[in-house]
């Protein structure tokens, strides 16, 4: 186990572009969730999507965070 266990990185993708397949295709942004939905917020008049890692996963393994999870 390491020091990062539970910890949790975010990323904001264009949600036309998400698949479960395809979860490399991210933006280069980590972030905490509150900047996630901050940049989300900011941007109405596109649809985004939020991806979660645990913190020290390799960079492609990315899932989509479910919407009861958001908040």
């Amino acid at each position: 186990m390491t020091g990062s266990d539970g910890v949790k990185e975010y990323r904001v993708q264009f949600k036309n572009y998400w698949s479960e397949r395809n979860g490399d295709e991210v933006t280069e942004r980590v972030m905490t969730l509150a900047d996630a939905r901050r940049f989300i917020a900011e941007h109405p008049e596109t649809e985004y999507v939020i991806l979660q890692r645990s913190a020290g996963d390799p960079p492609s393994i990315w899932s989509l965070l479910a919407e009861e999870e958001e908040g």
